[in-house]
């Protein structure tokens, strides 16, 4: 034992002995560190795997900002709310065919304030009462249409109106074009069971062509929500944006008329059509065009802007003639200039005394 002693405490005199001890001791005691940040790192990651995709959207931005990378932390909220909006326009779709189909059912004539769904309570906004008697209506037609069809071999005057108005679906299928024919000849001789069949066909090809067009529809309800959306936040907190200053925007929402506010608002919707991934800042800068001097605070935000761009240029020159002057490296150019600016303010405040 005393001999293991002695030839420990000798190595220790060796230096790369008392580096590989050095090295082991700074090891162990980063384990507790390492343990805790995979802890976090496992955590994080069952959080992610739990969120929903907007929880998951508002930790990717929440992680973007943290790094200062803005572009991204922009890029992310773009996303975020053209899939919110698109969430909520799907949601409200699903609310108004269920509550029409229900009172369809039950035969009511009014839009309730809430209904029962799978035996859970659920709150009908008072926003989608239109379009939940507008769906009300066409289920109506379109029961009525068939029981007209079974009881009377007749076309609903509603299908009869629509298939005249899109004669490409009958281009499209000669076989119900001819079938067409022959339901509108008062002289054909079509068997009753041969009429009815071929009238609940039309009525089939008809709500077909209106299901795909409703779908077609729902992104433009989405891009207007979405604009909505970017509307209420700027009323509510400003435009938080570079072009404009504090509530400038949010001002000039509040200031437009009802067709300037409108076409804000076609501007906006135009421009996410053409680029759904574009950020606020973009949308805010397309809908305002043609009427960027209506905001209050926009030809000051413009020279502030101008100003700053002019000292930047006239600073990057002094930079540059000083290091070709002086033969300097930037870093020393600026510092040189900077003491002669600072050397400029002292001399100007004694001539004050003076």
């Amino acid at each position: 034992m005393v001999n293991f002693a002695q030839s420990f405490l000798a190595n220790l005199a060796n230096p790369a002995m008392s580096k590989s001890l050095f090295e082991a001791g700074t090891a162990i005691g980063s384990i507790p560190g390492q343990l805790k940040q995979k802890q976090l790192e496992e955590d994080r990651k069952k959080a992610f795997a739990s969120a929903t995709p907007l929880e998951r959207y508002n930790l990717a931005i929440a992680q973007a900002v943290k790094g200062n990378d803005l572009a991204a932390a922009a890029k992310l909220t773009a996303a975020r709310d053209k899939y919110a909006s698109e969430q909520q326009v799907r949601g409200d779709t699903l609310l108004t065919d269920i509550v029409a189909a229900q009172m369809l059912a039950g035969g009511l004539s009014e839009v309730p304030t809430e209904i029962t769904h799978k035996n859970e309570k659920v709150e009908v906004p008072p926003r989608l009462s239109k379009d939940v008697l507008e769906e009300l209506n066409k289920l109506q037609t379109a029961k009525d249409a068939r029981e007209l069809a079974t009881q009377s071999q007749v076309l609903h005057e509603n299908y009869d109106t629509y298939i005249k108005n899109n004669p490409q679906l009958l281009e499209q299928n000669p076989m119900l074009a001819k079938t067409y024919a022959k339901i509108i000849d008062p002289d054909s001789k079509m068997l009753r069971t041969e009429r009815a069949n071929g009238i609940k066909a039309l009525i089939g090809m008809v709500d077909a062509d209106r299901s795909s067009r409703k779908e077609a529809k729902f992104g433009d309800a989405a891009i207007k929500v979405r604009v909505q959306q970017l509307v209420d936040r700027i009323e509510a907190r400003g435009s938080k944006t570079w072009f404009w200053q504090g509530n400038d925007m949010a001002d000039a929402l509040g200031d437009m008329s009802d067709s300037e506010k409108n076409t804000f608002l076609d501007q906006a919707t135009l421009y996410i059509k053409q680029n759904p991934k574009a950020t606020d800042q973009d949308i805010i800068d397309y809908g305002m065009s043609g009427m960027k001097k209506k905001i209050k605070g926009q030809e000051q935000s413009e020279a502030i802007t101008q100003n700053e761009e002019e000292l930047a240029t006239t600073r990057e020159s002094n930079i540059q003639g000083v290091m070709k002057e002086l033969g300097v490296s930037r870093e020393e150019a600026v510092a040189i200039i900077r003491q002669i600016q600072l050397e400029a303010t002292r001399s100007n405040r004694m001539n004050n005394f003076r």
